[in-house]
């Protein structure tokens, strides 16, 4: 008799930490880094200089066995208004369509671009999109932000650093 409930229990445990598992699987979404080529969040462009401006974008997954695909990436990318953006390009190996995207408008004060639902990215992967960015005269610190979602959700804000000299 002991032996049976020692099996239902065990049997039970089993059957409860599998569907735990399943589900925070489930729920658990990629994880993605934006940066400039060095490796940085920050980089130096001259004042008043039309600069093509390359961005990283990496999805660098998450701790332990699950490494989600972040499907159909979409990049929105706001500057301030000294900043003129003019065009977004992106092309990825698991696209190798070009997308070009003019300036979306403004939107909470900032200019932006859009690229939507034109990156798969798997662990590890990583992709190059270039923003044709007109310098603003006066010097001094710009933020621009990189707003990213996929299928999988929203991935986040991030910020990265241009300082005019």
């Amino acid at each position: 008799m002991d032996t049976v409930i020692l099996a239902i229990i065990s049997v039970t445990l089993f059957v409860i930490l599998g569907s735990v598992y399943l589900e925070v699987r489930r729920q658990i979404k990629p994880r993605i880094k934006v940066y400039f080529p060095d490796g940085s969040t920050e980089t130096r462009y001259k004042a008043k200089e039309e600069a093509s401006v390359a961005i990283h974008i990496k999805n660098i997954g998450t701790f332990g066995f699950p490494k989600p695909v972040a499907t159909n990436v979409s990049l929105f990318i706001y500057a301030p208004p000294p900043l003129l953006l003019k065009t977004l390009q992106c092309a990825s190996r698991s696209n190798t369509r070009l997308v070009k995207a003019p300036l979306g408008g403004i939107f909470g004060g900032m200019h932006y671009l859009s690229v939507e639902e034109v990156l798969n990215l798997f662990h590890g992967e990583e992709e190059t999109m270039t923003v044709l960015t007109q310098m603003p005269e006066e010097t001094g610190k710009q933020t621009i932000k990189v707003a990213v979602l996929s299928d999988e959700g929203d991935l986040g804000i991030h910020e990265l650093e241009i300082i005019v000299f």
